[in-house]
């Protein structure tokens, strides 16, 4: 995939599927991007474009596993069970499918990106200035109300220091001063993800290991965010815990698990919208019918407040599946680095990792912004050699093949891709 087609793929999605979806105005657009993005990826690799990915097909075979499984133990009624797959699936798919295609981006390309990312910020600023009410209740049909401004801020910024030439120290400062747009609506998880986006920014200058400086510096990190973090989890998990959803989803995993070893209940059961829109029997066989957010027929349903309890539908396995699939991305960190010597990239990898893990603490990692969080992480991932460029010289009547680019130019735009 072209630099340019690419950069103006994130613009459209970044404006409808970002900024501007509680317009509605394209309510599929982010599963439709995953399935494009995965489509083409395996049209490339049929036609030979590029290599054949294993780790793509063996995701593809264990969700299809998981699809299968749902189907023959009757999870829900079919309509459900496959519009929850496909929202599942939604960021595995961006993840592995442009792990494959390896947009090919170059220097101006991420100047491109660049430009997006003041874009955003300035319509994000415009959009609370239109709306500044409490935005802390995620409202259909206005923008970036609940966790949504100040999660986008962090994507912005994310992206912004990955476009940057190089890891510098204004770089840094100005990643942190556009995610700090995310105070106009702060919220405990903005709050837990800033704090390691500082440590990570500011702390972090070789990938992590396990000694006494990065055990101190994790634990000084879990003491400040658990600090910021504190009020929001005794309200949910201390007081009256009994009587709200997403504590009661936690504690209700755990017996759903283990009904249901190893693989789980089943697609649209547990802590989904589908769930709710087809009303999963999980709920009544587990009294959660009783709960104020996750009754039958109510029109505020909070079944999607936290993601992690997801895996009651996919069992010991499906969990294990995910500590893996982090173990794999700290895995393609590594070998970046090692082959680059790029730290800029492993940070901004790590911070996207984080932003992944504490987002999931709500139903983050299914929503539209997971397209562009997957995306920001698979640029992180891997290093882009530009094709070189031929052109056809006469000597002695004879036509020959001669790169355009002379060795000093090819190790230019080597470094401009590393950057």
């Amino acid at each position: 995939m072209g630099g340019i087609f690419f950069c103006i793929l994130t613009l459209i999605y970044m404006l409808f599927g970002v900024m501007f979806y509680e317009l509605r105005v394209f309510t599929y657009i982010d599963e439709v991007a995953a399935i494009l993005i995965a489509a083409y990826a395996c049209f490339n690799m049929f036609v030979r474009q590029i290599p054949f990915s294993k780790p793509f097909m063996v995701w593809m075979g264990i969700s299809l596993f998981y699809l299968i499984y749902s189907l023959v133990i009757e999870s829900n009624v079919p309509v459900a069970i496959v519009n929850d797959f496909v929202m599942q699936s939604k960021p595995y798919l961006v993840f592995f499918g442009l792990m494959c295609i390896k947009p090919r981006l170059d220097r101006e390309h991420f100047t491109i990106m660049q430009g997006i990312c003041w874009l955003s910020l300035f319509l994000l600023i415009a959009i609370y200035i239109y709306h500044p009410d409490d935005r802390k209740i995620a409202t259909h049909g206005v923008m970036l109300t609940g966790e949504a401004l100040s999660a986008v801020a962090i994507l912005i910024g994310a992206l912004y220091y990955l476009s940057c030439d190089r890891e510098s120290f204004s770089a840094k400062i100005t990643t942190i001063l556009i995610m700090s747009a995310g105070i106009l609506s702060p919220t405990s998880k903005y709050g837990a993800i800033f704090v390691c986006v500082i440590i990570i920014l500011f702390f972090v200058n070789k990938p992590l290991k396990i000694n006494l400086k990065y055990l101190l510096l994790g634990l000084a990190a879990l003491v400040v965010v658990f600090y910021v973090v504190k009020d929001e989890f005794f309200y949910y998990f201390v007081e009256d815990y009994e009587y709200n959803v997403r504590p009661m989803l936690y504690i209700k995993m755990w017996e759903v698990l283990g009904d249901y070893f190893p693989f789980g209940s089943g697609f649209a059961t547990y802590a989904n919208p589908a769930s709710m829109t087809w009303y999963s029997p999980i709920y009544t066989k587990y009294n959660l019918d009783t709960i104020w957010g996750l009754d039958q027929g109510n029109e505020f349903h909070f079944a999607s407040d936290a993601y992690y309890p997801i895996f009651a539908q996919f069992g010991y396995v499906g969990m294990a599946l995910f500590v893996y699939f982090i173990y794999y991305i700290f895995k393609k960190m590594n070998s970046l680095y090692e082959a680059t010597h790029d730290i800029k990239r492993y940070k901004v990898a790590l911070i996207i990792v984080a932003y992944i893990l504490i987002q999931a603490t709500s139903n983050a990692l299914a929503n539209e912004r997971s397209v562009i969080a997957m995306g920001i992480l698979v640029l992180a991932l891997y290093k882009y050699k530009p094709r070189p460029r031929y052109t056809a010289i006469n000597s002695f009547g004879l036509d020959f093949a001669r790169g355009e680019n002379n060795t000093k130019n090819n190790m230019t735009n080597e470094d401009s891709a590393n950057k």
